[in-house]
């Protein structure tokens, strides 16, 4: 699958969408409001949202896309773009230099190429089905040898009521079997992390196929493994997912994870 200019489009538009955010963020010039009980949404998503969406559209006019802060293009096409214009809104909005921008490409029912752009750290991170995973110029993999005992994973604790209760049954459940957890509060930069041996796993609950999709094909060409909870195929519909560096890993998580409440 030929691709080429497909990736070449969506790298440049993550990077200028990158370089559209970072004024906003180093000055701290924008305006926030709350899109659900304990969530934001700044005029710096929107700015970035619209940028990359009109960029999409007219690069690739018989796609559609579908963006996290309501924006879409419908058109008559089996291929879809995901679009999160700022992934970790509530670190970009409270200075964490943890926030990303993430875009993915689906020719039916699987993303084949996905990038991830951090401008904070000046890393973009990139895949395309069949063809690897990329940080800037160099090819990078997941840690291959690492066992669970050993793994770093990042774990998120939700704000809901619900989240927070499963959230902590899998804190529960997966802290004393592991080297570490970690939360960064941006899903997309977790994956990326996974995919260059940062992080050894994630299992995060409840997000959207913008949150995930990019990362799960730089995982999967990074030699990792990303089902949802389980253990079946990721698809534009799951809502939760467990990513792990290599099969041993993921299966030990999925197995922790089944366990009732300690």
């Amino acid at each position: 699958m030929n691709l080429e200019h497909e990736l070449e489009t969506s790298t440049h538009l993550a990077v200028c969408a990158g370089d559209i955010l970072l004024p906003y963020f180093h000055n701290r010039q924008y305006e926030s409001h709350k899109k659900g009980e304990r969530d934001i949404v700044t005029t710096a998503d929107t700015a970035s949202e619209e940028f990359l969406i009109q960029g999409l559209m007219k690069a690739f006019p018989d796609d559609c896309v579908t963006a996290e802060e309501g924006g879409k293009f419908e058109a008559d096409h089996s291929r879809t773009w995901y679009i999160d214009p700022l992934d970790g809104t509530v670190n970009y909005a409270h200075g964490i230099p943890q926030w990303c921008i993430s875009i993915a490409l689906f020719d039916g029912a699987d993303p084949v190429l996905g990038v991830i752009h951090d401008p904070i750290q000046d890393e973009t991170f990139r895949a395309v089905v069949g063809a690897g995973t990329w940080r800037n110029q160099s090819r990078i993999s997941c840690n291959p040898g690492v066992d669970l005992r050993s793994a770093c994973v990042h774990l998120t604790i939700d704000f809901d009521d619900e989240g927070r209760q499963v959230g902590l049954k899998d804190f529960e459940l997966v802290a004393p079997q592991v080297m570490r957890t970690r939360s960064i509060g941006s899903v997309s930069l977790a994956l990326a992390y996974t995919a260059m041996g940062r992080l050894d796993a994630v299992v995060h609950r409840y997000a959207h196929t913008w949150d995930y999709a990019a990362g799960v094909i730089l995982i999967r060409e990074a030699g990792g493994v990303v089902t949802d909870l389980f253990g079946e195929p990721y698809t534009a519909d799951t809502l939760s997912v467990v990513a792990a560096a290599n099969q041993n890993v993921h299966a030990e998580l999925l197995a922790l994870l089944q366990q009732p409440s300690l």
